[in-house]
C-alpha cells in the first residue's frame, strides 16, 4: 500500500535529523573544549561512578602522602637529635669524665669541669626537648609542653640509700622530695649513725666541702624528716638509716666529702619528666558495674575498647555460659562471644589486643549485672599519623624511655641506662671533688650511650617504613591518575576523526535538505 509523504512529513523529518546530527557534534564540541569524555553523569553513568570512586582514591592517597611527609619531618628530627647531637655531647662529657678521672687535677679544676658539664647538661635538656611545628617530640603525646624541666636529685654512695631511692619504698614509691632550688650541688652528711627523726644532726656544704653548716633535722606534719640546706628542703620517710661521716682525720683536720664517707647525698641537677607514658596498667572506666569489681587490661590496644556483660554471670558458679560482646568503634558495632565461669570469683575474656580481667573479690557476692560496661583506655602516648589505607605509624616517642631523667619521684631508667641521671650525678662528682665518682661515671657514659643509640636504630627502622610507604604511594598515585585519564579524558586523535565526519555528515544534511526542500510540482510541468 502507497504511503504519501507529505511536505510536513518531510520537513519534520529533515528538521529531526538536523537536530540529531547538530546535537551530536555539539557534544563533541563540548568534549573538545574540556578535553573529558565524560561532562555529565548521562554521558556515561557506569563511568561516572569509576570517576567519583577514583577522585575519593586520589583524594585519600594525597592525604596519606601530607602525613608521610610529616611524620618524615618528625623522624628525621628525631634521628638527626639521637643519632648525631646527643651522641657528640656523650663523646664531650667523657672527655671531660676521662680528665676528672686522674690525680692530675685538683677540686679547683674539677669545679671548672663541673661548670662544663652543667652546659652540657643544659644542652641535653635543651635537646630532649626538641619541637617539630611547636610539638616536643619527645614528650609522648603531651607534645604541647616541654618534655623535661630541670630540677634537683639525690645520690648517695650509701648502698641503702642508693637502692631506696632507686627502688623507693616496700611499696614502689618514692622515699624523699625535693623543694626548692640550688644553683650548686649540696652535699649532705650525718654526724652520727643511727635512724632519721627529729632534730638528728647533719651538715652540708654548697662550695665542695670548703665550708661546712651544721643543722637538724625536723619532723613535718605528717612525721616526715625534713632536712633544709641552702635554700632547699629535703623531705625523707622517717627511721631512714643513716651512718655518721668522718669529719676529721687522725691528726684532728677537717676532712672532705671523700667518696664513701658515711651516708653522703649529693643534691645536684636532675631532668624531670613531664610528658605522658606507656607504663601499664592501662586506664579502665566502669560503667554500670557492682561495687567492690576489679577490672585490668593487658596487652597492645591502639584505641579504645567496650567490653559489654549481655547476660547476668554469678562468678561463684562453675561452667556457667554467658554471653558478651566488644566493641572496638566506640559501640557502633558489637561482635558477641560466648564465655564461660571457672567458679573462684574471676574472670578473663580474650579481646583484640589482650585481655580483660575481671575480680570480684572485694565484691558483696560474684555477680557481674546485665548491661555493664567496661571501657579500656590505650596508652595515650603515641602520636600516629595514618599513612596508608588502617596502617598507623607513631612518629613522636616517650623521653623517659630513651634519656631516663626523673618520672613521678622515681628514676626513670635503671642503673647507668639513665642519661640525665648519669650526668647529673657528675655534676654532683666534680662539684664534690669526688675522683673516684667521675671514674664510675666514665663507665656509665658509654653505657648511657649505647641507650641512646638503641632509640635512634628503632627510629631508623620506622624511617625506612615510612620511605616504603612513600614509595607505595608514589606508584599508587600514577595508578589512579591512569585509571582516571582512561576513563574521563578524551583522545584527541580520535574526537578530531570524529568532529571532521559530524561536521561533514551535517553539512551534508543540510545540503540535501535544502535541494529536496526546493522540489515542488512545477518542476515537472
Amino acid at each position: 500500500m502507497a504511503i504519501r509523504v507529505t511536505q510536513k512529513t518531510m520537513y519534520n523529518d529533515m528538521v529531526g535529523q538536523m537536530q540529531k546530527n547538530l546535537a551530536g557534534y555539539m557534544e563533541s564540541v563540548q568534549q573538545g573544549s574540556t578535553q573529558k569524555k565524560i561532562n555529565r553523569p548521562s554521558d556515561d553513568p557506569a563511568g561516572t561512578y569509576r570517576v567519583l570512586t577514583t577522585r575519593i582514591d586520589l583524594t585519600n592517597t594525597a592525604q596519606y602522602q601530607e602525613n608521610v611527609d610529616t611524620a618524615k619531618g618528625w623522624l628525621n628530627l628525631e634521628d638527626s637529635v639521637l643519632s648525631t647531637r646527643v651522641p657528640t655531647v656523650i663523646q664531650d662529657l667523657i672527655t671531660l669524665a676521662e680528665q676528672a678521672s686522674t690525680g692530675t687535677y685538683d677540686a679547683s679544676q674539677r669545679k671548672i669541669m663541673a661548670d662544663q658539664a652543667r652546659q652540657q647538661f643544659g644542652s641535653l635538656l635543651e635537646l630532649a626537648n626538641t619541637d617539630f611545628e611547636g610539638k616536643s617530640i619527645f614528650a609522648g603525646h603531651r607534645y604541647d609542653k616541654n618534655a623535661f624541666e630541670e630540677g634537683l636529685a639525690l645520690t648517695s654512695w650509701d648502698e641503702d640509700w642508693d637502692k631506696a631511692i632507686r627502688e623507693g619504698d616496700q611499696d614502689g614509691k618514692p622515699v624523699y622530695k625535693l623543694e626548692g632550688a640550688s644553683a650548686e650541688t649540696v652535699i649532705v652528711q650525718f654526724t652520727e649513725d643511727g635512724t632519721l627523726g627529729d632534730e638528728t644532726e647533719f651538715r652540708w656544704s654548697n662550695d665542695g666541702g670548703d665550708h661546712w653548716h651544721t643543722e637538724k633535722a625536723k619532723l613535718d606534719a605528717d612525721g616526715n624528716v625534713q632536712l633544709a640546706a641552702n635554700g632547699v628542703i629535703l623531705t625523707v620517710s622517717k627511721d631512714m638509716p643513716v651512718k655518721a661521716a668522718q669529719t676529721v682525720d687522725a691528726n684532728g683536720e677537717e676532712v672532705g666529702p671523700g667518696a664513701r664517707n658515711g651516708t653522703m647525698l649529693y643534691i645536684r641537677p636532675a631532668a624531670i619528666y613531664q610528658g605522658d607514658d606507656k607504663d601499664p596498667p592501662l586506664d579502665i572506666t566502669l560503667m554500670g558495674a557492682p561495687k567492690g569489681l576489679e577490672v585490668e587490661a593487658k596487652g597492645d590496644f591502639g584505641k579504645n575498647l567496650l567490653v559489654r556483660m549481655d547476660e547476668k554471670v554469678d562468678l561463684n558458679t562453675t561452667g556457667q555460659t554467658f554471653k558478651w560482646s566488644y566493641s572496638t568503634d566506640g559501640g557502633s558495632n558489637w561482635v558477641t562471644v560466648t564465655g564461660q565461669t571457672n567458679g573462684d570469683t574471676s574472670l578473663r575474656l580474650p579481646v583484640p589486643g589482650g585481655y580483660v580481667d575481671f575480680d570480684a573479690g572485694g565484691m558483696n557476692g560474684a555477680t557481674l549485672t546485665e548491661g555493664m560496661q567496661v571501657m579500656v583506655h590505650p596508652s595515650r602516648a603515641d602520636l600516629k599519623f595514618e599513612i596508608m589505607k588502617d596502617t598507623f605509624l607513631s612518629v613522636n616517642a616517650v623521653g623517659k624511655d630513651i634519656f631516663g631523667g626523673y618520672y613521678e619521684g622515681m628514676p626513670a631508667l635503671d642503673g647507668d641506662n639513665n642519661l640525665f641521671e648519669v650526668v647529673g650525678a657528675f655534676i654532683g662528682y666534680l662539684e664534690g671533688n669526688n675522683q673516684e665518682g667521675a671514674q664510675r661515671t666514665l663507665a656509665a657514659l658509654k653505657v648511657a650511650e649505647k641507650q641512646i643509640l638503641s632509640a635512634a636504630t628503632a627510629i631508623g627502622g620506622k624511617e625506612n617504613r615510612i620511605q616504603t610507604a612513600s614509595d607505595v604511594l608514589s606508584f599508587q598515585k600514577l595508578d589512579q591518575q591512569e585509571r582516571l585519564s582512561y576513563t574521563e579524558d578524551i583522545d584527541l586523535t580520535e574526537l578530531l576523526t570524529k568532529l571532521t565526519r559530524q561536521q561533514l555528515t551535517y553539512q551534508t544534511v543540510l545540503q540535501s535538505s535544502s535541494m529536496i526542500m526546493k522540489l515542488s510540482l512545477a518542476n515537472y510541468v
